[in-house]
């Protein structure tokens, strides 16, 4: 496990983003960070997210389908054979959010099928609809919280 630095809290849930946009990598990482009471790491590198992902310890990952060189689906079931093996304690990865375009619509039915699968956002997002997909997994602050 690596180093946390010294102003982390390790009972605050961390939650992974990949996707190639990086709009979105934006609005999501701003949206949870205001909103969620949780640690954000975010790329537009499905390769970087893999290292991320065995690195760190994670509540919830939020993959792109659409990734470039290892799609957002494939990744996800490389760390789920990977991940307990390279976190003490864990039995199964974590949880997932993919993040679908438009195009995808047609999968999303399939997607949701798999029970690691917590739902499937499609775009284009909202504030609401990401948060209410990461509900259940890190605590939602209080009302009034704005964008600064």
């Amino acid at each position: 496990m690596p180093d946390r630095d010294a102003n982390e809290n390790p009972t605050t849930p961390r939650v992974l983003v990949a996707h190639d946009d990086i709009g979105t990598l934006r609005l999501v990482r701003e949206t949870l960070g205001q909103f969620a009471d949780c640690e954000v790491d975010s790329t537009p590198s499905a390769e970087y997210a893999y290292e991320l992902a065995l690195q760190r310890e994670y509540a919830l990952f939020m993959f792109g389908l659409g990734l470039p060189v290892i799609h957002g689906q494939l990744l996800y079931e490389l760390l789920s054979k990977a991940y307990p093996h390279c976190h003490a304690g864990a039995r199964t990865s974590p949880a997932v959010v993919y993040i679908a375009d438009a195009g995808d619509a047609s999968r999303t039915e399939e997607l949701r099928r798999e029970a690691r699968v917590k739902g499937v956002l499609l775009k284009p997002l909202s504030v609401d609809r990401i948060l209410d997909r990461v509900r259940g997994v890190v605590a939602l602050r209080g009302e009034g919280a704005a964008f600064n």
